[in-house]
């Protein structure tokens, strides 16, 4: 297992693929963290690609962040994702948002199980 944290300056109105799970690997999604760095409330949305399915899941739908303000999920609970997966995040139009996420990566031939 390895841990691996990733962060991104959003740009407004784009989705952005935050996060591919590499070839031969699957991850455990530990940690979500937006920021709204802008003066007025923006809405952020959150999808899990799941290559297998080839579909998009929806984590979060237009959650308002006002001001200053973070959305954060954490270890509490965390979603598995297998190779080819992706984390993608769309913010609304005219926002100054980042985000943080950290997964724990397994080779394919490691069980989560155990």
């Amino acid at each position: 297992m390895r841990p691996i944290s990733v962060g991104k300056n959003l740009v407004a109105s784009v989705k952005t693929t935050i996060y591919q799970i590499p070839k031969g690997h699957f991850a455990e999604w530990l940690l979500l963290y937006v920021s709204n760095a802008n003066g007025v409330n923006k809405e952020v949305t959150v999808w899990w690609y799941d290559k297998t399915a080839n579909t998009e899941v929806l984590i979060i739908d237009r959650y308002p962040l006002t001001s200053s303000q973070f959305l954060k999920f954490d270890s509490s609970a965390y979603v598995v994702l297998e190779e080819g997966d992706e984390i993608r995040i769309l913010t609304e139009a005219g926002s100054v948002m980042s985000c943080v996420n950290t997964f724990n990566i397994f080779a394919s031939n490691t069980s989560p199980l155990v």
